[in-house]
């Protein structure tokens, strides 16, 4: 016997998958490939004030190392002619760093970031260079 079926055997039926170029699809396109990524925007954020809040510290470091290697940072040591900034300046510098760096890190993954998000990062960024700028002008001034 032939598996073939020979001239006269029937076709065979169509799979539920095969497609025809004028038949219309069950199955319906899945998205192009430059379909954007969701959430990323939300995972971009969070990143970017994920290393300006990390890259702080070691920022603040080598700004202390600079002013202490003027001739104003060395006098500043040396004979306590340090510039006189108050304290409630650093902590308030802080303390709005630190909001913002937590405001900016808890983007919800169900939208986009919104203008304030972003805002929050811009801020965040600002305040901690102004602190830098405190901290060095206290041993420069």
């Amino acid at each position: 016997m032939n598996d073939t079926g020979g001239p006269n055997a029937p076709a065979p039926a169509p799979t539920p998958d095969a497609r025809t170029p004028d038949a219309p699809s069950a199955v319906p396109d899945t998205e192009p490939a430059t379909a954007r990524i969701p959430y990323l925007e939300a995972r971009v954020l969070r990143r970017a004030a994920l290393w300006a809040g990390l890259l702080f510290l070691p920022a603040l470091l080598l700004g202390v190392v600079l002013a202490l290697s003027s001739e104003a940072g060395t006098a500043c040591v040396m004979r306590g002619t340090c510039g006189e900034i108050p304290g409630w300046l650093y902590v308030t510098t802080l303390v709005v760093g630190g909001g913002a760096w937590i405001r900016a890190l808890t983007v919800p993954d169900g939208a986009p970031p919104t203008p304030a998000r972003w805002a929050a990062l811009w801020t965040l960024i600002g305040a901690e260079l102004v602190f830098l700028a405190l901290v060095m002008g206290y041993f420069t001034g």
